[in-house]
């Protein structure tokens, strides 16, 4: 099983992404990879208490500062973000940890089994909302997703919480209250969701750009997958993949 968003691309130049946000680069930064997947180490911009801008790597699975353990009870790669302020899991970060997860483009399957692959119109990386949590000195993050709108909600019936470039900033500043911006970043992102593109992709296995070539089309699923909760605790999506 995998969560949604359960896999992604990134095929971009961490040095150049790093002067666009004023970031410290931090080494052992990913490779490119077309099949990015929970618990692997994926790139994340964030802020620290002292104003510092990051870009480090961190692992695809939060585990929050107070656990005892890294192995919890149920997963913990995505997170609704219309509960996150109100769950023991995420209440910490979403405060005051939230971070920017740049993508080349992310996979989402149909009800009827078919892989798709959303993509922005541009070549500028999409920048997902996530939350990260420092534990035992190992930088963790999960990704934030809301209800599908539009064409993604044809395919999936959640999808990743993306943020506005111009909102970047104000996302990942831990004095931001997030009881302010957590309702503006999921509003304004289905209009950004909207001018994505999708086609749909051979299944996601391997690694390679020839995971997000198009794929000879199938009809529109006509119903919605929705993500069920693992372990029946802190509103993680899940999906089988």
């Amino acid at each position: 099983m995998a969560t949604m968003c359960g896999r992604f691309a990134a095929d971009l130049d961490w040095g150049t992404l790093g002067l666009e946000f004023e970031a410290q680069v931090s080494p052992g930064l990913p490779q490119p990879s077309w099949n990015f997947r929970p618990t692997q180490s994926i790139a994340l911009v964030a802020q620290d208490a002292h104003g510092v801008r990051h870009l480090a790597p961190a692992q695809w699975s939060l585990i929050p500062a107070w656990s005892s353990t890294d192995k919890l009870g149920y997963p913990t790669f995505n997170a609704r973000i219309e509960t996150i302020l109100g769950k023991r899991t995420w209440e910490q970060s979403a405060r005051a940890a939230r971070a920017l997860i740049p993508m080349t483009g992310y996979y989402e399957t149909s009800a009827d089994g078919h892989p798709w692959y959303f993509f922005p119109k541009r070549r500028d990386p999409l920048l997902v909302a996530g939350l990260y949590s420092w534990w035992h000195g190992r930088l963790t993050c999960t990704i934030l997703t809301r209800d599908a709108l539009g064409a993604p909600a044809q395919v999936h019936g959640r999808m990743p919480v993306l943020v506005d470039h111009g909102m970047a900033a104000d996302w990942i500043a831990p004095e931001t209250s997030g009881d302010d911006i957590i309702p503006e970043i999921t509003q304004r992102s289905a209009v950004l969701s909207e001018h994505l593109r999708q086609h749909e992709v051979r299944p996601i296995r391997g690694d390679g750009p020839r995971l997000i070539e198009t794929f000879a089309p199938s009809p529109p699923a006509t119903a919605r997958h929705h993500g069920i909760t693992a372990g029946g605790t802190e509103d993680g999506d899940v999906t089988l993949f």
